[in-house]
């Protein structure tokens, strides 16, 4: 297991080339997002994807977070509606994850049960370099057994089962906001880093 510290003020910039190194190998990597570490993998390796899953299983219902670096990937990979564009543009990059139908191409590792796909482009520059590195969708799960709570500090068993942990210190403990977008209907699955209601 690699180790790297990630420093806001010094050259965080390689740090995530070489987190993007460990993603393209087919590695796992534990990662600081938005207020909370998590697992993440390249969502078009097979072996990555199997070595995710056997850390950290889907819950029931549940599915991957999708990272991509670049907001205008969106109509790619979902059937997004007017309102789902216009909270991408207002949002991304940043803290908010969008639930939509997944379109024909999206990989099957991302589509959760009911046909669905989530996605967010991060407001973390180290992540979001990251992801851009990986040259890929990168699956991202929150790096904690299911009832825990959410890890703000890198220690752990799942820690020590990464190819790649990435120690950013302390994080805030909040997470990214979930909402579902079905026509002009937002619902917010998860309350998170970002105010959206119920419209």
């Amino acid at each position: 297991m690699e180790r790297l510290v990630l420093d806001p003020g010094g050259k965080w910039q390689d740090v995530a080339r070489r987190a993007a190194v460990v993603l393209r190998a087919g590695g796992v990597a534990l990662l600081p997002a938005e207020g909370v570490y998590g697992l993440h993998a390249l969502s078009e390796n097979p072996v990555a994807v199997e070595r995710l899953l056997a850390l950290k299983p889907r819950e029931e219902k549940k599915g991957f977070i999708g990272l991509i670096a670049d907001p205008e990937e969106l109509p790619r990979w979902t059937e997004p509606n007017a309102r789902a564009l216009s909270l991408a543009k207002s949002h991304w990059p940043g803290a908010l994850t969008l639930v939509l139908r997944a379109g024909p191409s999206v990989p099957a590792a991302l589509r959760n049960p009911d046909g669905t796909i989530a996605l967010r482009c991060p407001g973390s520059a180290f992540l979001l370099a990251t992801v851009a590195g990986a040259g890929g969708i990168v699956l991202s799960t929150s790096a904690n057994r299911p009832g825990e709570q959410a890890m703000v500090v890198p220690v752990g068993s799942l820690v020590e089962r990464a190819d790649l942990v990435v120690d950013g210190g302390t994080l805030s403990g909040t997470p990214s906001t979930v909402v579902s977008v079905v026509g002009d209907r937002v619902h917010v699955l998860r309350p998170g880093a970002i105010p959206i209601v119920n419209s």
